[in-house]
């Protein structure tokens, strides 16, 4: 694909503001890595004739693909960010939309089982009964893989708000809603009716969790949670080959 052609692709649809429209697709061709890491936007007046608008638009699609923190302006001219700079410069929801699986993975195999026992450590009496409500109502719904789904989401989001850490809970609460829908809803789409063994495990697991928790065992917590992560991943590994 040739460079004209891949401009082309910014063509405009209906339905929003033209510079949100352009900041959205090009957001989206960076994300899906059709623009590069470093690749350079031809300079303002060629672009606008490209794409059939002003410079205003642009610069105002520019302006919030720079707060995003996915683009440089520079007095040489407009480029993407490579990934590593924008780590490094801690822009977590530019990183999060860049993220690969496996960085994914990675990411979540390190925090989700700390944030399980700090959670373990800090939860009260109120907050052992809700969690056990919530696993109560994952056993209740499980013969309905959709709707043990939402609940098994409850349940983990609640185990993360009881870190009561707020960088925890930010960055995790961040990542979990793609990884649920990359991984946790793929593999009940994928599993169907044999999600029998898969779920069966998984609720043991539940239960295991809040016995670590009624416990206060941070330790046991985390050794749990991350048996439970790896279940999850293994699944979708061998469910995807």
């Amino acid at each position: 694909m040739d460079k004209t052609e891949l401009l082309g692709k910014l063509a405009f649809e209906q339905f929003k503001t033209q510079s949100d429209y352009l900041a959205d697709k090009i957001k989206q061709m960076i994300t899906s890595e059709e623009f590069e890491d470093g690749f350079i936007f031809p300079n303002e007046n060629e672009f606008c004739k490209i794409l059939n608008v002003s410079r205003g638009t642009l610069r105002d699609a520019y302006k919030k693909l720079d707060t995003q923190g996915f683009i440089e302006r520079t007095k040489q001219g407009t480029y993407v960010k490579c990934k590593e700079t924008i780590a490094i410069q801690g822009n977590f929801s530019a990183s999060l939309e860049l993220a690969t699986k496996q960085e994914m993975v990675e990411f979540i195999s390190a925090f989700e089982p700390e944030a399980a026992c700090l959670a373990a450590q800090k939860i009260d009496e109120e907050g052992i009964k809700q969690l056990e409500h919530l696993m109560a109502e994952c056993e209740y719904n499980a013969e309905d893989p959709a709707a043990l789904n939402t609940a098994n989401y409850k349940f983990h989001e609640f185990i993360r708000m009881q870190a009561k850490n707020s960088l925890v809970i930010s960055a995790l609460t961040a990542y979990y809603d793609i990884f649920n829908k990359q991984i946790i809803d793929t593999i009940y789409y994928l599993l169907k009716e044999r999600v029998g063994s898969f779920r069966d495990n998984a609720l043991e697991q539940h239960r295991e969790l809040v016995e670590a928790f009624r416990a206060r065992d941070g330790e046991k917590a985390r050794r749990i949670a991350y048996a439970h992560l790896q279940a999850d991943l293994e699944m979708y590994a061998k469910l995807r080959k």
